[in-house]
C-alpha cells in the first residue's frame, strides 16, 4: 500500500497532525510519501503524481482548497482521493481528524468505497485546457463596472450578459461559488454543467443546466477585461475579443469509508435540523 499525503503546509496544526498520521500509517506497514512541498515538513519522501508513481490513495489534509490542490496534482496518477477536513466547512473533505482512528486499519488495507466525480475543462482562445473539479469563473476585474459576455452553446448564439460574471460549475462545485450566486445544489453522482450568472443586469437571470458534452462559449465584449479562475485559481485575464470554452472533461475517483447520501451531506454541512 502506497499513500501520498497532501497537507496544508501553512497551518502548523495541520502539519503536526499529519506527522501523527504518518506514524500511524507506517506502524500499519504503509509506504507514505508526500507532495514535494510537504515532504520535508512531515519527514517522508516526495513523490511525483503521474501514472508511474504507483499510488493507491491520495489523502488531502486541510480545507477544500487543499483537496482541490490534491486533485490538481494527482489526477493523472489514477489513484482515488480522500479528504480530511482540518479547515473550516469542508464540502469536499469526508472526515474530521478525530474520525480517522476509526478507519485507519481500513485505509491501510485499501478497504474503501469509491465514487466518481466529474471534471471540467476550460480553454482560452483555443489554448490547451485547464482542468478543474469545481468550477470556472469569468468575472469583472474593475470595481463598479460589469463585463459583457456573449454566450453561445455548441456554436449557437444564446445571450449577451451584462453581469459581474458567470460561473460554470460541476455538481461537485455546485456547493461553492455557484451556490453563493443563487445556483442550485446538484448531487455529485450526476454528470452535468450548471451555468449561473453573477449579479446579471438583465431580466433573464436564471441558472441553466447542460449535459457535460455541451461546449459553453463565452466571448468578452466591449472595452472591459475579465478575469478567469478555475477552482479558485486565477489563470488568465481576458481582453475584449478573447473567448473561453468550457465543457466536461471526464472524471476522478474519490474514496470514502462510509456511504452517506447527498441529502445527508447537505444536512450536515448546513447544520439543518
Amino acid at each position: 500500500m502506497r499513500i501520498a499525503l497532501v497537507p496544508h503546509i501553512r497551518q502548523a496544526r495541520t502539519v503536526g497532525w499529519t506527522r501523527a498520521l504518518v506514524t500511524a500509517l507506517l506502524d500499519r506497514g504503509v509506504e507514505v510519501v508526500a507532495a514535494p512541498d510537504a515532504a520535508d515538513l512531515i519527514e517522508v519522501a516526495a513523490t511525483p503524481f503521474d501514472g508511474e508513481a504507483g499510488l493507491d490513495l491520495v489523502v488531502a489534509i486541510g480545507g477544500d482548497g487543499t483537496v482541490l490542490k490534491a486533485v490538481r496534482l494527482g489526477r493523472d496518477s489514477g489513484a482515488p482521493f480522500y479528504g480530511i477536513n482540518d479547515g473550516r466547512l469542508g464540502y469536499l473533505a469526508d472526515a474530521l481528524p478525530d474520525d480517522v482512528p476509526t478507519f485507519l486499519d481500513r485505509m491501510a488495507s485499501g478497504e474503501w468505497l469509491t465514487t466518481e466525480r466529474m471534471l471540467l475543462a476550460a480553454s482560452i482562445n483555443g489554448d490547451p485546457p485547464t482542468i478543474g473539479l469545481n468550477d470556472v469563473v469569468v468575472e469583472k476585474i474593475e470595481n463598479q463596472r460589469t463585463v459583457r459576455l456573449a454566450i453561445s452553446i455548441d456554436g449557437e448564439p444564446f445571450i449577451n450578459y451584462p453581469a459581474d460574471g458567470v460561473v460554470v460549475a460541476t455538481p461537485t462545485g455546485s456547493t461553492a461559488y455557484n451556490l453563493s450566486a443563487g445556483g442550485p445544489l446538484i448531487d455529485p453522482a450526476l454528470d452535468m454543467l450548471v451555468m449561473t450568472p453573477v449579479a446579471p443586469h438583465y431580466l433573464f437571470s436564471r441558472a441553466m443546466v447542460f449535459p457535460p458534452q455541451r461546449r459553453l462559449h463565452f466571448e468578452v465584449m466591449e472595452d472591459r477585461p475579465a478575469g478567469v479562475g478555475v477552482d479558485g485559481r486565477e489563470i488568465a485575464i481576458m481582453r475584449p475579443g478573447d473567448w473561453i470554452e468550457v465543457e466536461g472533461a471526464g472524471h476522478v475517483t474519490f474514496a470514502c469509508f462510509a456511504e452517506r447520501s447527498f441529502p445527508a451531506s447537505v444536512k450536515q454541512k448546513f447544520s439543518l435540523a
